[in-house]
């Protein structure tokens, strides 16, 4: 096995766990402000390649107001082999129609909050657990707004 089919892998992990979350898929479907009071989706792989993509950026951002989350590895090393640190990056772009919500909390601030809560001190991705490590703000454009969040391998 080449030592890169592990990042295949985990990124595979890592869209697993985010599509196996309602609430989090909820958020980045419904454009409703009360998202979170719509139905659960049925078929959640719909979302790959829609509206979460395991690169870190979005082909062309839509103009039908739309909600994403990507991703990217970085820093990965390897020892003895096997790559046991890194970073994993999530990229939270919001249409900037869809950050109010009806619960008292922004779109983006749930989304993150959610990856939070499937990331933070989890194991199933390189040999140890993930561990946060910073999340800030980022440009996308003036109709898009970002933010991202990174978690650390740590052994």
């Amino acid at each position: 096995m080449s030592r890169l089919e592990n990042l295949s892998k985990d990124k595979e992990t890592i869209m697993l766990r985010l599509i196996d979350s309602p609430d989090l898929c909820k958020a980045l479907y419904y454009r409703n402000s009360d998202f979170l009071d719509q139905s659960d989706i049925e078929d959640t792989s719909e979302l790959l390649y829609k509206n979460i993509y395991p690169f870190s950026t979005v082909p062309e951002l839509s103009k039908d107001r739309m909600s994403y989350v990507t991703m990217a590895l970085r820093n990965y090393g390897y020892i003895n082999n096997v790559f046991r640190r890194g970073y994993v990056y999530f990229y939270v772009i919001i249409h900037k129609d869809l950050l109010r919500t009806e619960y008292g909390f922004l779109r983006n601030d749930f989304i993150l909050n959610e990856i939070d809560r499937l990331m933070n001190e989890k194991r199933g991705i390189g040999i140890g657990k993930t561990r946060f490590y910073k999340m800030d703000e980022m440009y996308v454009n003036d109709s898009y707004t970002g933010y991202y969040t990174s978690y650390k391998l740590v052994d």
